[in-house]
């Protein structure tokens, strides 16, 4: 045998055995079970630096990017004795659904880490549930039931494709709800669990959800999904199936739910039907992480966790190919170009007319035009295009900017979407007499009410709540005329500066400044409250840090009024003990409306909407030209 020979030979048997170590090495069950036992001792250690990271290891919190060891890394103060491992060492995933305490409150959580082949972690995604109720009806589980870790014969498996798309008919199914689809994917004995709740098979007669139905939870898996029941899920997106574990027979799925807000009955169990809650009557989308054991072909048990994220918001890990969202554009008669500030207020107003009577097509758009809600890009037609109402006036509660030197028509005034009050705020752009840009901010009242009323789920309480009161009318200074004011980001910047130092200083306010946050007023000037004086100062907790996506939307100089929004951090992370409406990381989405005089800001009016941590607008993403 030649040298050169016994070199190959030696090569390719060195090739072999790196191979067949690579293969042995595979992070297999009890590799991962380990690898999430260390992660959760690390989170409550707050110490990231315990658990192996690849560099660019990618961290989402609620379907938020944010840096790891920042949010949820921050307030964990214990475990809970609740714990469902879910792995997949042919993948290299593993979650699990357990339950924590935080800054002294009881949630679920639950977390998905993907596993690199040298056992480093390169993807977490976590999902926290502020249900303490949840957690304690956990808690009395103590732990799942057996059948979820039981190995399975070989020839009763069915193979992981099919485990896949059995449980993607589960989302098909929901996904608008039609009662007389194929349902026969479910076992016979299925149940469900919703956060740490039972919601079938139940003979309670306790209502279900939102809802007042007494007798939806009573129903088999099967049953529910015969009544068309759940058809104000009107589409389930971003589905991804991460762990798969075929020796179990179990599935742990992650999904995105909307509901546009367009149903307005759900069918009853005995055939007639009740109007849609309170609470989906505005456009909403949760978040769910859900574990599914099947028994042959059909689905057997079912366990969820959700929580509540904006409308339209899109994932923190993409599972569905890109959609652009642009506008293809119309030929409808174009405005006048330039638009002066005429047909700017001319824009505003039909603006506001086509969103009521749900007509966009009504209005001339540019090719690749925008739309977004509260920072999230949706198709034209969609959210506020299908649930608007009615809108205030300047006769009332309202106000609208013309900005002549950017070709912008602004709005602020309160909206309705069938019975829920809200602040609405409008920034169109108008480029050679088309409309290329539309933004809506809309901060809905929210009430605690019967079922859960309207609040957005998990939340924590704000420091001021505005449950839709009446709010009367807008201070007359914001429609009075000024001549030509100079409304400089300069002067805004200024302004959000002070309210991330929490420090009035340089920043330039009128003598005797007021402002109103969600439609109270303190009384203490706007310099008091920027530096923190009062109760609920700005209408914020006390230790918010970063105030961030800063910009503004709309500047009127005839009327001296400036249209601006900026995301405000509250990390949670404040020495101790902390109030409950600081006690969890948040983002605060915060228009305001500002009257300007002399350089000078007289006047401020903002309302308040929570967010969860680290929300970033997609208009920041993109490096829109309202940045400050």
């Amino acid at each position: 045998m030649t040298a050169t020979l016994q070199k190959a030979i030696g090569a390719a048997l060195s090739i072999l055995a790196l191979s067949s170590v690579v293969k042995a090495e595979r992070c297999e069950r009890a590799c991962l079970e380990g690898l999430v036992s260390d992660y959760l001792n690390a989170l409550i250690a707050h110490d990231p630096s315990k658990i192996p990271t690849t560099p660019d290891v990618k961290y989402v919190e609620n379907d938020q990017i944010v840096p790891l060891g920042s949010g949820e890394w921050h307030i964990v103060e214990s475990l809970g004795t609740y714990n469902h491992t879910f792995s997949d060492p042919e993948a290299g995933q593993v979650a699990i659904i357990t339950t924590i305490t935080e800054n002294g409150v009881g949630a679920i959580y639950g977390v998905r880490l993907k596993v690199e082949p040298d056992g480093k972690i390169s993807e977490i995604e976590s999902q926290i549930t502020r249900d303490p109720d949840g957690k304690e009806l956990y808690e009395k589980r103590g732990q799942p039931e057996a059948v979820w870790f039981e190995a399975v014969p070989p020839e009763q498996r069915i193979p992981r494709d099919e485990l896949i798309s059995q449980t993607n008919k589960y989302y098909s199914g929901m996904q608008g709800n039609d009662p007389k689809g194929d349902y026969t994917f479910f076992d016979k004995d299925c149940n469900r669990i919703e956060d740490g709740l039972q919601t079938t098979n139940v003979k309670t007669g306790d209502p279900y959800g939102h809802s007042n139905d007494t007798a939806f939870a009573s129903l088999t898996c099967e049953e529910q999904f015969q009544t068309g029941f759940l058809g104000f899920v009107t589409k389930i997106r971003e589905r991804h199936f991460p762990v798969v574990d075929e020796e179990r027979q179990v599935v742990f799925a992650i999904t995105t739910l909307d509901h546009n807000g367009t149903v307005r009955t759900l069918p009853s169990v005995n055939g007639t039907s009740s109007p849609i809650p309170p609470y989906f009557e505005t456009p909403r989308t949760l978040i769910a992480m859900e574990a599914f054991r099947l028994k042959g072909d059909k689905l057997y048990r079912i366990e969820m966790i959700l929580t509540e994220v904006p409308y339209g918001s899109k994932a923190g890990f993409p599972q569905d190919p890109p959609v652009d969202l642009s506008g293809p554009g119309n030929t409808f008669t174009p405005y006048p170009d330039p638009c002066d500030r005429v047909c700017l207020e001319n824009v505003v107003g039909d603006m506001l007319m086509m969103m009521r009577i749900h007509a966009p097509d009504r209005l001339p758009l540019a090719k690749g035009v925008r739309y977004s809600e509260n920072g999230q890009f949706l198709a034209f037609g969609d959210g506020l295009w299908e649930t608007l109402e009615a809108i205030s006036w300047t006769d009332s509660y309202g106000a609208v900017l013309a900005d002549e030197e950017r070709g912008i028509a602004g709005y602020w005034g309160i909206s309705k979407e069938h019975s829920i009050p809200g602040v609405l705020a409008l920034r169109a752009k108008v480029v050679s007499g088309h409309i290329t840009e539309l933004e809506a901010l809309a901060v809905r009242a929210e009430s605690t009410g019967s079922r859960g009323g309207t609040v957005t789920l998990m939340r924590p309480p704000l420091p001021v709540e505005w449950e839709g009161d009446e709010s009367g009318e807008l201070n007359t200074a914001f429609s009075e005329w000024n001549g030509d004011v100079e409304i400089s980001t300069e002067l805004l910047n200024d302004y959000f500066d002070g309210l991330e130092k929490h420090s009035s200083e340089g920043v330039p306010f009128a003598p005797g400044c007021v402002r109103q946050d969600n439609f109270a007023q303190a009384n203490l000037t706007c310099a008091d409250q920027l530096d923190g004086k009062g109760t609920a100062p700005n209408g914020l907790p006390v230790n918010t840090t970063t105030v961030r996506d800063r910009r503004i939307l709309a500047a009127d100089k005839k009327r001296g009024i400036a249209l601006a929004v900026a995301l405000v951090d509250e990390p949670a992370d404040g020495p101790g003990p902390l109030p409950e409406t600081a006690s969890i990381p948040g983002t605060y989405m915060i228009p305001h409306l500002f009257k300007v005089n002399n350089g000078t800001i007289s006047r401020i009016e903002s309302v308040i909407k929570w967010m969860p941590y680290g929300y970033t607008s997609q208009w920041a993403e993109l490096g829109n030209s309202t940045q400050t």
